[in-house]
């Protein structure tokens, strides 16, 4: 029995590929349109859903805080810090000014790559294993919670997400087209240079394609003869090389800005690696999706079918290492210097969604016809059911969890004329940038120079003896602060009591009034 067409090399039949008569492998069979149509429109719909439901977080106010500026202020900040997310705040910084700064407007592309991402990951489903298989994985793909969240997210990881699931798809064409290579490699070093301009840890994905690459061009030498292995293997070198240099310019800025990533912690390791089953989702979820696999083998080794036509070979070629290697390196270099975090690793969901979708796809019985599909949609709709609490819980205000719109509501209603704020800690001074007429009306007395003016995204803080000159000035100050509650002795002995506090999601807000003056 030949491979099919599209994966002839990558299973190493590379003279299957290329041969004539007996030897040559069927078409390649993509299903009917709605199967390709479906996943894509599916998380489309998914991603728009209550889009600007939550609230915009501490990284979206960052955001906002680096693309309302002149461009050339923008290009000013981007040598200072935060190069490596440069490339996304330029194209957030055309859509705000198209559109405006509401969450709808800069999340759309978030959305929008989502929809890519399952587009892509449906046709490596397709390409690897079946139509079957590329529909479930696609629609898998779409209904996995942290893939919502991250779909209406104005930060880039949906992007990157959807560039690396298009490199891998456009890693397979090279792989099955031997003598039609170079239309494919160039297509994938461009686009895994502009994922790895917008966030150079995905540019891990290449090493996780080295091993998928040395898989298949070993079995290529066993099938075709040395020169057929070497030159799979050349080709992609060169275009990995690519890839780099594209890239390049982000990485050199970002390795003279790594202090940026002074905020990281050293994750436990067993934290770290249990916290990785939310590429699929909530503990149940998860465990059903795995279910599911274990059904789909053990259905195919019952029904006597094929084991390696459920779940090829080339299937975990691919998947394994994507799935695996960025979460494992950024995981172990964690302990020499702290760079893990999970949204850094969510380009490798799709890896996860495709082998689960193998799974679902194991179960239908095609003989039976739409009988036979009854046990795959009803596994599908035991995941996604089980997934529905988390995809509520990120919908509401809170859902990205920091709500700096209701503390920015707090705010507008209660601040006074000649109102002033002191932001303790780098995160909560983004906020102004997020939301108008709240926090953006106060007068922010610890700041030496403003964002734009300092180059940077939270601006320059005055010295103590300057802050405390301002305060003896001032009738009323907000303290504002992300997580423990704020203690600040700038206001220790300048009459200042106590006149109101609040506590939303994980911000606080203080109210001092001087005394005998506030009420």
């Amino acid at each position: 029995m030949t491979p099919p067409a599209g994966r002839a090399v990558l299973s190493g039949d590379a003279t299957a590929a290329v041969g004539q008569g007996a030897g040559r492998p069927a078409a390649f069979d993509a299903g009917p349109a709605w199967m390709r149509v479906l996943p894509p429109v599916a998380m489309l719909g998914i991603g728009l859903w209550r889009i600007t439901g939550p609230s915009y977080w501490r990284d979206e106010a960052a955001t906002m805080t680096a693309v309302q500026r002149p461009f050339s202020q923008l290009l000013r900040m981007m040598g200072h810090v935060d190069a490596v997310h440069g490339v996304y705040y330029m194209l957030i910084w055309v859509m705000v000014r198209l559109g405006g700064t509401g969450e709808l407007v800069t999340r759309l592309p978030s959305v929008v790559a989502m929809a890519c991402a399952a587009a892509a990951v449906a046709a490596l489903g397709r390409r690897l294993v079946s139509p079957a298989a590329g529909l479930a994985a696609g629609l898998l793909f779409a209904v996995l919670p942290q893939i919502s969240l991250y779909a209406q997210d104005a930060r880039e990881y949906a992007i990157v997400t959807a560039l690396a699931t298009t490199g891998s798809y456009l890693l397979v064409r090279t792989l099955t087209a031997p003598g039609r290579r170079a239309g494919w490699l160039a297509g994938y070093a461009v686009c895994l240079g502009v994922m790895g301009s917008l966030n150079v840890f995905s540019l891990l994905i290449v090493g996780a394609h080295a091993i998928t690459v040395a898989v298949a061009a070993a079995r290529a030498w066993r099938q075709a003869g040395r020169r057929a292995g070497l030159s799979l293997a050349a080709g992609w070198l060169a275009a990995a090389a690519g890839t780099f240099v594209l890239a390049s310019p982000i990485l050199a800025l970002g390795i003279a800005q790594r202090g940026t990533l002074s905020w990281l912690t050293t994750t436990p390791l067993l934290v770290a690696v249990g916290g990785l089953r939310r590429l699929i989702g909530p503990a149940q979820m998860a465990a059903a999706a795995c279910l599911a696999v274990a059904a789909g083998i053990l259905l195919s080794a019952l029904t006597r079918r094929p084991l390696r036509a459920a779940f090829p070979p080339e299937l975990f070629a691919l998947c394994l290492p994507w799935l695996l290697l960025p979460p494992a390196v950024l995981i172990g270099v964690s302990y020499a210097s702290p760079v893990y975090t999970f949204r850094y690793v969510l380009f490798c969901a799709p890896a996860a969604a495709l082998i689960a979708g193998a799974g679902l796809a194991a179960l239908v019985t095609p003989s039976a016809g739409v009988l036979g599909w009854v046990p795959a949609a009803v596994a599908f709709g035991v995941i996604a059911l089980l997934g529905a609490g988390s995809q509520l819980a990120a919908r509401s205000p809170d859902g990205h969890g920091t709500n700096i719109r209701a503390a920015n509501a707090i705010v507008a209603a209660a601040r006074r004329p000649g109102d002033a704020v002191l932001y303790l800690g780098t995160d909560s001074k983004y906020f102004p940038a997020a939301y108008p007429g709240g926090f953006d009306r106060l007068d922010d007395v610890g700041q030496a120079r403003t964002p734009a003016q300092a180059g940077n995204l939270a601006g320059t803080e005055a010295h103590a003896p300057v802050i405390r000159g301002r305060l003896a000035h001032v009738r009323r100050v907000w303290l504002v602060k992300l997580g423990s509650r704020p203690r600040d002795p700038l206001l220790a002995g300048l009459g200042f009591r106590l006149v109101r506090q609040w506590h939303t999601s994980d911000i606080w807000l203080l109210l001092y009034g001087r005394s005998g003056l506030a009420g």
